[in-house]
């Protein structure tokens, strides 16, 4: 299944707005959003060194690895954060 990811923050600054990933499918036109996470650590060095730690959202609500990931989603990657 090919995911469209938005990225936000620094992702964005070192990769652009968008990034397009290939991702298995776990059920016919669904994945898990570990899955996509998988893909775009093994796509990207630049998001590896950030690992696990990256946000996840989809339709606007943050997700965990184990969320469905459906054709027409909006999935967007966050890096993690630190107030001050």
């Amino acid at each position: 299944m090919r995911v469209e990811v938005l990225l936000f923050a620094s992702l964005r600054d070192e990769l652009g707005a968008a990034f397009a990933l290939e991702v298995p499918e776990s059920l016919p036109g669904k994945t898990t959003v570990g899955a996509l996470r998988e893909a775009f650590l093994a796509a990207s060095p630049t998001a590896a060194r950030l690992g696990k730690r990256t946000l996840v959202a989809v339709n606007e609500t943050f997700a965990g690895d184990t969320d469905p990931v459906c054709p027409g989603d909006t999935v967007a990657f966050l890096p993690p954060v630190a107030g001050g």
